[in-house]
C-alpha cells in the first residue's frame, strides 16, 4: 500500500490533525504569555521609592486693596502736587508725564486728563501748562 491508502489505513489523517492542533495550541499559548509578559516584569521590578514632601504652611489670604479711581480729583491732586513742585511754574505736559512714569503712578493719562478737565492744569499754549491750586 502506498499513498493516501496507506495514510488512511495507519490513522495518518488523525495524527496530522492532532499535530496541527498541538502546534496551534502551543503558538496561541506562547502569544498569550508574551502579551502578558509586562505584568511579570512589573512584579519582578523593585517598587518605586516613596518620597514624602511636607507642604509649607499656608499663608493667610490678604484681599487686594480696592482699585483706585483715577477720576477722583482730590486723590489725583494729592499725588501730582509733589511732581509739579519738582517742575518749573510753567512746564511742558510731557515732562509731567515722564515724572509720573518715573514714580510709577497708575493711570497717568486718565489722571492728567482729570486734572486738565477740572481746571487744575491750565494750558498756556504750545504744550505748556501751569498747575493751579
Amino acid at each position: 500500500m502506498y499513498g493516501f491508502e496507506a495514510i488512511s489505513h495507519h490513522n495518518g489523517w488523525v495524527s496530522a490533525a492532532t499535530g496541527a492542533c498541538i502546534v496551534f495550541a502551543g503558538l496561541a499559548t506562547l502569544s498569550f504569555l508574551i502579551s502578558q509578559l509586562y505584568k511579570l516584569v512589573n512584579l519582578i521590578d523593585r517598587p518605586p521609592k516613596v518620597t514624602v514632601t511636607v507642604a509649607p504652611p499656608e499663608k493667610p489670604v490678604v484681599p487686594p486693596p480696592p482699585p483706585e479711581d483715577p477720576l477722583d480729583l482730590e486723590r489725583t491732586v494729592e499725588r501730582y502736587l509733589p511732581l509739579v513742585e519738582e517742575l518749573d511754574a510753567e512746564f511742558v505736559l510731557a515732562d509731567l508725564y515722564v515724572l509720573a512714569r518715573k514714580y510709577h503712578l497708575p493711570h497717568v493719562h486718565l489722571s492728567i486728563r482729570t486734572l486738565v478737565e477740572a481746571g487744575r492744569l491750565e494750558p498756556m499754549g504750545d504744550g505748556v501748562f501751569r498747575f493751579t491750586a
